[in-house]
């Protein structure tokens, strides 16, 4: 089925989810160690990367190609253990990905349902 490969919002979503999926393990690592002297918050990079791809008319090859980017942010520091997790940041963070976690995950159910609608010709 080559024609599924190349279905741009298919691409998408599967991106979109597998990108939520990768944001909460690095939530979730943040807050683990919101108590552990020097950590340094990290953050997931992809939204930005997929502006600008889609601004230059993407491709579903190109999107292949488009990663997250896993940044930590060596440069604040909240306390004067060097630590810099605001469990309150992070908190919202995880709630935030787990909406569009959820979105996501229902648009991919929608468009599944057309295209089966679509295949069973009704």
């Amino acid at each position: 089925m080559g024609w599924i490969n190349d279905d741009l919002t298919l691409l998408l979503l599967e991106k979109a989810l597998d990108v939520c999926a990768l944001r909460h393990k690095v939530i979730a690592n943040n807050i683990a160690n919101v108590d552990t002297p020097g950590f340094k918050a990290s953050r997931v990079i992809f939204e930005e990367k997929l502006k600008r791809a889609l601004k230059e008319s993407l491709l579903p090859s190109e999107l292949q190609k488009i990663r997250p980017e896993l940044v930590r942010d060596e440069e604040s520091s909240l306390r004067e253990d060097l630590n810099n997790v605001d469990i309150e940041k992070e908190m919202v963070r995880l709630s935030e990905n787990t909406l569009r976690y959820n979105i996501y995950a229902q648009l991919l159910t929608v468009k599944l349902g057309i295209l089966r609608a679509a295949i069973q010709g009704k």
